[in-house]
């Protein structure tokens, strides 16, 4: 039994308050017994015992506060009243009374109640069971709660607990989000950079249009290009910028936005022309690129366009006038000059007679965009044309491998009513130029004949020198007559009478010259023969001949040869480069007797 003062420390010690007045009445009823202190108090027992953890767990109020003041709030070391109290002083007081000397059990119960208390301060500040080590130090202390403190710095972390499936997938999936983006960042930016798109623009640029509008903008109002702004554009006949240091001086390509809202979106700028058309003549039906346009409606029409795509524009105005049918066309090109004027195509309505001349003789003769007539002979008559002052006059001729030449031109507005016009072309060979040259081809021969070498400055004449296909023919005749001959050696070789039969030009720098030429073989006196004279025969040939753009004339520039010779400056400016078939024999004269 204990006193009911000692009872009373007791319960406090136990239970963490002061007992109620029905639980005091109700100690007194059994002999203030420590045994009955846990079931006065209301707390729950098994087989006697109460755990740690369910000391822990309790959710009374008032067991939570008795922990959190004794532990916290006291240090462990002083009671309500500020007096120094040590839990395990209440343990030593039952051992001096006589009580706990004469009842080992009651004794044993507070053993087991300290040592419950401490295992539950334990489990709540350091967050974890006591090792065996630990136990002991506690137990060697008494089970005083202070001794708890010792371990609240030195307690590992507890250990986390594994990161569930869902997490690590999510950390996998922004990883990998992150790093598609910064590749996705460092790609753009190469991809979209002005450089670049330059050089994609370049590569469609004057091969394919479309696509070639995919990368440009209005330079005035930085809009894209629609169809149709395009109505009366030519795709075979724009311009476009295909230098790439030109691109990427000041203001040809220009941001307008941006790309995924991360890089600069370049464009290449195209300025607009503008273009004002105007006719002295009404009703006239005018179209633009074969794409109808308008009709004029008086004697002082004009329209102006604006935001044309730049490049070639055909302007046609046709209609009757008096009766007559007539049709004016000026092609023009139109490139942005920067000016805020307009060019003006007059599509004035005029009439003229003329002659045109030219060395295209079989040609034929436009006036602007428009073929008139043909050459006959190089002449062509025109009475009383329609034309307008803004077209020009000028032959050309188109070849069946896709070239052409083209003469010189004239303006019609420098034309007067009757003219004669001398319109020529450069590099056209004519008979007496082709004669020069056959004349001169054959000097050569003459001069391989005489010592059966190869003549100096061959390839000045024979494109390809000894591998010419027609120096080769005429060599092989030579040899085949004197060197190579199987019954008589003819003593010499000439040839003449050259004559060049006709000139016909095949493309814009080739011809086909048709000649003949007397070959002159002489036999002396042979006394196995007992004869000599000549054998003439008179061949008909047909030679390729290019114009050489003067390359002949510069290669022999300094060959003494043709320094007094007048004629060569008409024929250095074409070589032969083979020949066009064989030779057929015409006729023979054979003085051999």
């Amino acid at each position: 039994m204990a006193t009911k003062e000692r009872w009373t420390e007791l319960f406090e010690d136990v239970v963490g308050r002061k007992p109620t007045p029905q639980e005091f009445m109700a100690g007194k009823k059994a002999d203030f017994s420590p045994k009955e202190i846990r079931r006065i108090a209301g707390l729950e027992s098994i087989d006697g015992v109460i755990t740690s953890a369910q000391a822990v767990s309790q959710d009374s109020d008032v067991t939570q506060k008795a922990f959190v003041s004794d532990l916290a709030d006291q240090d462990f070391s002083k009671t309500t009243a500020g007096q120094e109290k040590e839990p395990s002083q209440s343990v030593e007081r039952m051992s001096e009374t006589g009580i706990h000397q004469s009842n080992l059990s009651e004794q044993d119960d507070l053993d087991k109640l300290q040592k419950d208390a401490w295992i539950s301060a334990f489990q709540k500040y350091v967050g974890r069971q006591p090792r065996p080590e630990e136990f002991l130090i506690g137990k060697a202390a008494g089970f005083d709660l202070t001794s708890v403190n010792q371990f609240l710095n030195s307690s590992p972390k507890p250990v986390k607990p594994p990161m569930a499936t869902w997490k690590k997938f999510l950390i996998a999936f922004a990883t990998l989000a992150v790093l598609a983006l910064i590749s996705m960042i460092v790609y753009g930016s190469h991809y979209y950079s002005r450089d670049a798109v330059a050089n994609r623009y370049l590569a469609v640029a004057g091969k394919n249009f479309k696509q070639q509008l995919t990368y440009e903008v209005w330079a005035d109002n930085k809009k894209a290009i629609k169809d149709s702004d395009l109505k009366y554009t030519n795709p075979s006949k724009v311009f476009s910028n295909t230098s790439k240091s030109d691109l990427m001086k000041g203001s040809n390509m220009v941001q307008v936005g941006r790309e995924y809202l991360l890089f600069p979106k370049w464009k290449v700028a195209i300025q607009p022309v503008s273009a004002k058309v105007s006719t002295n003549t009404k009703d006239l039906k005018i179209s633009i690129n074969d794409v109808n346009f308008s009709t004029s409606d008086s004697d002082r029409y004009s329209s102006t366009l604006k935001r044309l795509y730049p490049g070639t524009y055909d302007f046609v105005a046709a209609g009757k006038v008096k009766g007559q049918t007539l049709e004016v066309s000026s092609e023009k090109k139109l490139k942005p000059d920067h000016s805020s004027n307009s060019l003006t195509i007059a599509l004035n309505v005029k009439y003229l007679s003329f002659t045109v001349n030219s060395n295209l003789t079989d040609g034929d003769v436009y006036v602007g965009s428009k073929k008139i007539g043909s050459m006959k002979n190089g002449q062509y008559s025109a009475s009383k044309l329609a034309v307008t002052d803004s077209a020009s006059v000028y032959v050309q001729k188109k070849f069946s491998d896709g070239t052409s030449v083209k003469s010189d031109t004239t303006s019609i507005e420098d034309i007067s009513d009757g003219d004669s016009l001398n319109l020529d072309a450069d590099g056209i060979l004519e008979r007496d130029t082709a004669d020069d040259l056959m004349t001169a081809a054959y000097s050569k021969m003459e001069d391989y004949a005489a010592d059966n070498t190869t003549p100096d400055d061959l390839t000045d004449i024979f494109q390809g020198g000894t591998d010419n296909s027609m120096y080769k023919d005429l060599k092989d005749m030579i040899d085949t007559n004197t060197i190579n001959a199987k019954v008589r050696k003819a003593d010499s070789v000439t040839f003449s009478d050259v004559d060049v039969t006709s000139v016909t030009q095949t493309s814009a720098k080739s011809y086909t010259v048709n000649f003949t030429v007397v070959c002159d073989f002489y036999y002396a006196y042979d006394s196995d023969h007992e004869s000599s004279g000549d054998i003439k025969d008179k061949v008909s040939w047909s030679a390729k001949v290019d114009y050489n753009d003067g390359q002949s004339a510069d290669s022999s520039s300094d060959n003494d040869d043709y320094d007094d010779d007048s004629s060569y400056e008409d024929y250095a400016d074409y070589i032969i480069t083979g020949k066009n078939g064989n030779s057929t024999n015409i006729s023979r004269e054979d003085t051999v007797k």
